[in-house]
């Protein structure tokens, strides 16, 4: 009996265990999908918006903002909602669908509306922010799902950078996939130009993220709570009494200032490549291809920053200083070959920083409150991200006695935001276990 019991306990053990590596495979694979679908729209949507229908890009600004409010009412009740019944994946999956709906419908007005008038850009405007908004909150429900997949503090940035690591691959895949159709040598269903590029993206990302949905194994909890008028009720509660969590509120800000940085930098990077790199399709493309390489080596090194800067919060603080450095860079470029350069070396920073921030934030707040403190997490990102394309837009006013080199100012103001948050993170606590 005992030997059977011994039998049946390591058949347990070992099928738990292959669940668990399932899970990470799956779990990782969904940066895969949606990085494709991102990519696309951050590299095409920009030059189609305000190059080629030269829509003004206060609109994009204005559509941040307007999914930050959207954000700020909706996604801490629903990350309270996932908390108290325990589930992440039903969230996930209503929001990736939303998202890539968006998408889709991008895809049908670039190819129908060959010119804007008014009511095409407010519809656009309208499909763009519903594609940021939906797009935005899926990380509170993934990125939830993160420590459910650990069996020790030391692997959560393994887990986080295996993940990085994959939706840096789902970049490269992306932009090589719909490369002909953007170029014109091919077309999706008849479809071309930008158009095809995002609807091919939207039907990617739909089949890339099928197997996560259909294959992955939630392990449910009891939930507590099946009321809106309740939850809403004690994510207010919670909210006001943030502070009680040590370390979160100032990592929240910390994480707002140099995250905002990056979602700026991604919405204008490939028409600043353009108009003051002087660089073309093919050259920023290859570019980006530089960068996403250097973004995949990036990702999986956080556990190697961790052990050789002796500690999680050392390792993130050094990456927030690179980064710095290196946007810092982008406003003295001349070459095509320095900016090169420095797209690679932002991708570096970039992987490392972001697959170690979300493992240190995953340290820090209670393993129960995942959801709602990740919505926090995705939150905090877009409200501060409204001041960085307002950022980069009035510092080119500012400055637009100097032509396309306008720019050049709005990458240093954009520098000094990550600058900014490498002082509030030194008030963040280390959490306990931070060696890999």
């Amino acid at each position: 009996m005992q030997i059977f019991s011994s039998r049946y306990t390591d058949y347990v053990s070992h099928l738990a265990a292959s669940i668990r590596r399932r899970n990470i495979w799956l779990w990782a694979f969904y940066d895969f999908a949606n990085s494709i679908a991102f990519v696309n729209v951050s590299f095409h949507f920009a030059l189609w918006f305000i190059a080629q229908q030269h829509a003004s890009d206060a609109w994009m600004s204005v559509s941040v903002a307007a999914t930050t409010v959207a954000m700020l009412i909706v996604l801490p009740v629903l990350g309270r909602m996932s908390d108290d019944r325990g589930r992440r994946l039903p969230f996930l999956a209503v929001c990736t669908m939303m998202s890539i709906l968006a998408l889709l419908g991008l895809g049908v007005v670039a190819a129908i509306a060959p010119t804007f008038t008014l009511p095409v850009t407010i519809f656009v405007f309208v499909l763009y922010s519903l594609f940021n908004l939906f797009y935005m909150s899926c990380f509170a429900f993934y990125d939830a799902l993160l420590r459910s997949l650990t069996t020790g503090t030391g692997s959560l940035e393994k887990i986080s950078g295996f993940g990085g690591a994959l939706g840096q691959i789902g970049n490269v895949a992306g932009l090589l996939l719909v490369m002909p159709i953007s170029k014109g040598t091919m077309s999706f269903f008849g479809i071309g130009g930008k158009g095809g590029v995002f609807l091919a993206a939207g039907v990617l990302f739909f089949l890339s993220s099928l197997p996560v949905f259909l294959f992955f194994r939630e392990q449910p909890v009891e939930g507590r709570s099946d009321k809106i008028g309740k939850t809403l009720r004690e994510t207010i509660k919670d909210l006001r009494h943030i502070r009680r969590y040590p370390g979160v509120l100032p990592y929240l800000i910390t994480y707002a200032l140099f995250a905002d940085a990056l979602l700026t930098l991604t919405l204008f990077a490939s028409f600043y490549l353009q108009a003051v790199g002087h660089m073309d399709d093919a050259a920023k493309t290859m570019t980006f291809m530089f960068a996403i390489v250097a973004g995949i080596v990036g990702a999986l090194a956080g556990p190697l920053i961790v052990r050789i800067c002796g500690s999680r919060k050392r390792g993130v603080t050094a990456c927030i200083a690179f980064w710095f450095v290196v946007l810092a860079g982008f406003g003295f470029a001349r070459t095509p070959l320095l900016f090169t350069i420095l797209v690679a070396l932002n991708g570096f920073g970039f992987g490392a920083l972001f697959a170690l921030s979300r493992a240190f934030y995953s340290a820090i707040v209670p393993a129960e409150k995942q959801a709602e403190m990740f919505s926090l997490y995705a939150l905090f990102e877009r409200t501060a991200s409204v001041f960085g394309p307002l950022i980069w837009s009035t510092t080119a006013f500012i400055f637009a006695s100097y032509g396309d080199d306008k720019y050049r100012f709005s990458v240093f103001a954009l520098a000094i935001l990550v600058l900014i948050s490498l002082f509030t993170f030194q008030y963040v606590k280390e959490p306990e276990a931070t060696q890999t």
